[in-house]
């Protein structure tokens, strides 16, 4: 595979003449994995790195090589350094996907009828904790019923005003302040802000 970092025209920086060989064509593949993990399609990922679909296609393809510059583009707004394309580019991406999580990629559960969004902030299989972001309009919450269940939970409020009930004493939090608290406790909180509330939420074992 040849890739060219010269900056003298716009075709040099874009494209590289080259037959495709099997470098261009595993090159290609792993940009191909990178994409549809970030969940984008060829154009979000061609108009951010300032490039073409058409030739964003022929790269994953295998059929043209990337300059230096336009793989360096791809990279970042694929959010991945570019050494994880190359080598064990499958095992460098399916260890990112268990590491981190793009803000785009996030799984979510919106509860419309208590006004309140989860966002999982970390890959849930198999892990000891479970990280959300806790979006609640104003009057949302959990409900007006206390529970509990096995395990413990910890968070720090980013926005707005939590009232937080846990075994029948009620906590008003606001932003910067934090709490924990056993899940075996009874428990249920609410947004008091006339905005929006956000909070950072820890639970362990996992509950969603």
């Amino acid at each position: 595979m040849s890739i060219s970092d010269n900056a003298h025209s716009t075709s040099d920086l874009d494209i590289t003449s080259d037959d495709a060989g099997d470098d261009d064509r595993a090159l290609g593949q792993a940009i191909r994995r990178a994409r549809q993990s970030a969940r984008m399609s060829l154009q979000q990922v061609a108009e951010s790195a300032g490039t073409s679909v058409g030739l964003l296609s022929q790269i994953e393809r295998g059929i043209s090589s990337p300059s230096i510059r336009v793989l360096r583009e791809i990279c970042n707004v694929l959010k991945i350094p570019v050494h994880a394309l190359f080598g064990d580019s499958d095992a460098a991406i399916e260890q990112e996907a268990r590491r981190v999580v793009r803000v785009n990629q996030r799984r979510k559960a919106d509860f419309g009828a208590k006004g309140m969004i989860k966002e999982f902030l970390n890959a849930h299989e198999g892990r000891a904790l479970q990280v959300m972001e806790i979006i609640l309009e104003p009057n949302g919450g959990s409900g007006d019923d206390s529970y509990s269940h096995e395990g413990e939970e910890c968070g720090v409020v980013l926005e707005g005003r939590l009232e937080l009930h846990v075994d029948g004493a009620v906590y008003r939090l606001a932003e910067g302040d934090s709490f924990y608290f056993e899940s075996t406790l009874n428990h249920k909180f609410n947004n008091i802000s006339p905005g929006k509330t956000r909070i950072i939420w820890i639970t362990t074992p996992p509950v969603w």
